[in-house]
């Protein structure tokens, strides 16, 4: 069986009140932390070095544009507008095309039309009727 003193101790324990306490002492923890950020910061800036030492033909400023000259800028803008212009041109020539051809249609459309409309119009005897 349980020994009373046992379940007596087991008593006074649960009724007690009792804090969390660090099992450090805060200088210590502080100290740690500090440590650890400081290590960390010097393997990134380690990192850093040998990712840049692995690239040693880029230079390590920022780039900066080349200087484009002005004449060939213009000759350049000048020949894109002359494709511009062309292509519009081909495009309005094309739609003009697709006008006509639509119209077309609709002509050739209304006149079949038309002419189916006269060969159900024409009365039977005609047709029976042999030519001589």
């Amino acid at each position: 069986m349980v020994e009373r003193r046992f379940s007596r101790d087991a008593g006074n324990l649960t009724h007690r009140a009792y804090t969390l306490q660090p099992t450090r002492p805060l200088a210590f923890r502080v100290t740690v932390w500090v440590l650890v950020c400081a290590l960390s910061a010097a393997g990134g800036a380690a990192l850093v070095v040998a990712w840049h030492a692995q690239r040693p033909g880029t230079p390590a400023d920022q780039c900066n544009a080349a200087p484009v000259d002005e004449g060939s800028q213009q000759t350049e803008l000048a020949r894109t507008r002359l494709a511009l212009a062309q292509e519009s041109a081909t495009r309005a020539a094309v739609q003009k095309t697709a006008d006509g051809a639509a119209a077309d249609v609709a002509r050739l459309s209304a006149e079949l039309q038309f002419l189916r409309g006269q060969s159900k119009a024409k009365p039977p005897a005609q047709m029976g009727a042999p030519r001589r």
